[in-house]
């Protein structure tokens, strides 16, 4: 009888690794980049059509073409339209960058969360992702309640300064699945063993630390997680 009740329940189904995306909002400094190129535009092409074009041309057309100009190029230099979008979840923070692959930052990696100068600092072990908080609230408020989560000890952020953040809401960003983790050829954590086949590795389910089976601790060694549990695991 009892074997028919455990063969009626559901198995609990692992969660889908993922991570939410979340673009820059929008800043006076990039709506008046918007209307300055609008307004250069504008002016370089009307002087070079009375230049050039006209049949009665301005007397005074160059100095629009060079004043369009000089608009065009201090956009160019200084102008805001944006920035990249920001990643935050189960595989850490990322940076996308135009054209180049992600700039990312896994949570075991992580030496310290900060908030610095209006910006949020995450330094790992060979890279630093940081990015405005006024650009991206929802991410940083995002980013620091993960990081308290996988990372705790790592997390440098004051009462204060978590206070002053958003909270953190789960129609925040855009949610988007990752790719199954590759452990296959990783290094175990605890022993430095290299990882050789799937079936051996085991992931804090935490902070997503690696571990080859035969290494595995009863604590992550990372974030302090329990993991008696994989242990088990590992053993049967």
């Amino acid at each position: 009888m009892a074997e028919s009740k455990n063969e009626s329940q559901p198995k609990k189904s692992k969660r889908a690794r993922q991570e939410r995306r979340f673009l820059p909002t929008s800043s006076s400094r990039a709506l008046a980049s918007l209307i300055a190129t609008i307004v250069g535009g504008l002016a370089l092409g009307a002087g070079i059509y009375s230049q050039w074009i006209s049949a009665t041309p301005l007397e005074w057309s160059h100095w629009i073409v060079g004043g369009g100009a000089v608009v065009l190029a201090g956009v160019i230099l200084w102008g805001d339209f944006g920035g990249q979008a920001v990643r935050v979840g189960d595989a850490g923070l990322a940076l996308e960058q135009s054209g180049q692959p992600l700039v990312r930052l896994n949570w075991p990696a992580v030496r310290s969360v900060r908030i610095k100068g209006g910006e949020l600092l995450v330094e790992g072990e060979d890279r630093e992702i940081s990015f405005a908080i006024s650009k991206y609230p929802s991410a940083a408020a995002w980013a620091v309640k993960e990081a308290l989560r996988r990372v705790p000890k790592k997390v440098k952020v004051n009462e204060e300064q978590r206070s002053a953040l958003p909270a953190a809401q789960e129609t925040d960003g855009e949610v988007i699945p990752l790719e199954k983790l590759q452990v296959t050829g990783s290094k175990c954590k605890a022993s430095g063993k290299i990882i050789t086949f799937e079936k051996d590795a085991r992931t804090c389910p935490k902070c997503g630390e690696i571990y080859h089976r035969e290494g595995l601790p009863d604590s992550c060694m990372t974030c302090e997680a329990d993991l008696r549990s994989l242990k088990a695991k590992a053993g049967s």
